[in-house]
């Protein structure tokens, strides 16, 4: 049996990607901050003996390196952990800025560090999950933009070790998505804009020329995808209704 490691794997894209993998009996390792979202995420999976929760903070090296000793066996490992907060350039201050490349891009370097020898004997599978903020910059989510554009970097650079290490590396840059942390950025920008949340989720889609914002299920399935493709090195792909094209 297959087995994937998905961090922020309790809710929005992360659960989307741990219910679609587990449903194709993939064995998932959750891993999540909130360990009762992750016990009650895990009680409705299809196939609940084929999952491990772990509850951790992915914010410290040593809780990164820690996964790895206790894991010995990987097949894919798969980023997603990381809600950067969005605001006002002059609210954000020091702490807001090392919080968001903590958990997201440094998170992502250590567990791949970390799991690298794993994979490389299973000749696995590294795919993180970016943003479309890494080549659209707004004024209102800076931080996201600048953890999703060194992730990006990171991501291609990796992508060349891989192909030595024969260890695929991939990034997937969904645009805006159906998520609990889509409703905060756009509270975020309702309060700042002095508009409603559904103005405002209406102006975004007319300024990025798309109908809806993207499911978690579709980013999900295209994880699966890059999974069941045997030469997917290096993969790099924007699913946001067209906005963007791929980065390259």
């Amino acid at each position: 049996m297959k087995i994937a490691l998905i961090t922020g794997a309790s809710q929005g894209i992360g659960a989307a990607i741990a219910d679609t993998l587990n449903n194709k009996k993939i064995k998932v390792i959750l891993v999540s901050r909130s360990k009762s979202k992750l016990k009650s995420f895990q009680k409705n999976l299809k196939f609940p003996k084929n999952s491990l929760i772990i509850s951790k903070d992915l914010r410290s090296l040593s809780v990164c390196n820690s996964l790895a000793k206790k894991i010995k066996k990987l097949d894919y490992l798969i980023n997603v952990a990381g809600a950067t907060k969005g605001g006002r350039f002059l609210d954000l201050n020091d702490y807001i800025w090392e919080d968001g490349f903590n958990l997201k891009f440094k998170a992502a370097v250590r567990l791949s560090r970390a799991f690298w020898p794993a994979l490389k004997r299973s000749k696995g599978k590294v795919i993180n999950i970016g943003g479309g903020a890494a080549r659209n910059p707004s004024n209102t989510f800076m931080i996201g933009g600048a953890v999703n554009s060194a992730l990006n970097n990171f991501s291609r650079a990796l992508a060349i070790q891989g192909k030595l290490d024969k260890i695929s590396v991939s990034i997937i840059h969904p645009g805006m998505t159906l998520t609990s942390r889509l409703e905060k950025l756009l509270n975020t920008d309702a309060k700042i804009f002095k508009k409603s949340v559904k103005q405002i989720l209406k102006l975004k889609c007319k300024a990025e020329k798309i109908k809806r914002p993207t499911k978690p299920e579709e980013v999900a399935n295209l994880v699966y995808q890059l999974i069941r493709q045997r030469n997917s090195n290096f993969k790099n792909i924007s699913i946001d209704g067209g906005k963007i094209k791929n980065l390259r």
